[in-house]
């Protein structure tokens, strides 16, 4: 397994070659359109090393706006071309919700925040 710290750039690979290539980006704050660039940035340069999984960590963020569902949706395509699954784990009941409200629940895989 991959990960990157809290919206960041920075990749660090796992040692294990065996597993499948899984890269986890938390997101820590508010995921608005005032952070949605800098997320999109993160989470574009983490399907550079073509994982076969990416997972969005929600646990540590408060709130996700329709601009961050737009997104997600866009990352999730991309995502899908090369083979890979884009996962959010850890969503709140108020995302769930959201993500229900708006159709995204068919669309995304959703795991618990107690994955790791």
């Amino acid at each position: 397994m991959t990960t990157m710290a809290p919206l960041t750039t920075a990749l660090h690979r796992a040692p294990d070659p065996v597993g499948p290539r899984v890269v986890v980006v938390e997101v820590v704050g508010e995921l608005d359109l005032a952070s949605v660039a800098r997320v999109r940035e993160t989470l574009h340069d983490a399907l550079s090393v073509r994982p076969e999984q990416l997972v969005v960590d929600l646990r540590d963020c408060g709130f996700v706006d329709a601009s961050a569902l737009a997104m997600l949706l866009d990352v999730h395509r991309r995502a899908a071309r090369t083979g890979g699954v884009l996962t959010l784990r850890g969503c709140s009941p108020r995302v769930l919700r959201l993500l229900s409200l708006t159709g995204l629940h068919r669309v995304f895989a959703v795991e618990d925040g107690d994955q790791d």
